[in-house]
């Protein structure tokens, strides 16, 4: 079983539905979807880029995920980093700042002009994620091999 095509997989079947995770109707699913988008955007640009690509519906289907599997200490780090944005951002009520949360040079699409976006988040705050999400990218708990284990036999029904 290869772990990161079998949660790709469960990624991509929400791309017919606007890549929303409640498009799949098992909840084992959508753990393996949102495990999938943790580890590509935590791997490729840190936890902010998770959370501004796929939103606070994808965190807490991870946080549920990483705990039921046993990675705890990755749980934990997840959990961690969103304490820390949900003290500064309201991303329920104002979802629209979940999209503000990198500091990082963006193309205005109209113009072609290059704006270097202000994120709503203090440096010292996204200096702590980053932080945290390397101790992520150094995966203290072994994610393919929990999960595997863990939702085999989920998969084998499917």
């Amino acid at each position: 079983m290869n772990w990161y095509r079998i949660t790709a997989d469960f990624h991509k079947l929400t791309f017919a539905h606007k890549c929303r995770l409640n498009s799949l109707s098992e909840e084992w699913q959508r753990e393996l979807a949102a495990l999938w988008r943790l580890e590509a955007d935590v791997n490729n640009g840190a936890y902010l880029q998770f959370l501004e690509n796929w939103g606070r519906e994808s965190y807490a289907d991870t946080s549920q995920a990483l705990k039921k599997i046993g990675a705890a200490r990755m749980a934990e780090i997840v959990d961690q980093c969103q304490a820390l944005v949900d003290e500064l951002v309201d991303g329920e009520r104002r979802p629209g700042r979940l999209k503000r949360l990198l500091a990082n040079p963006v193309i205005d699409l109209v113009t072609g002009n290059l704006i270097q976006r202000r994120s709503v988040l203090p440096r010292k705050v996204r200096e702590r994620i980053y932080e945290l999400s390397y101790e992520f990218m150094d995966y203290p708990d072994d994610i393919s091999a929990l999960g595997t284990k863990y939702y085999s036999r989920s998969l084998e029904i499917a």
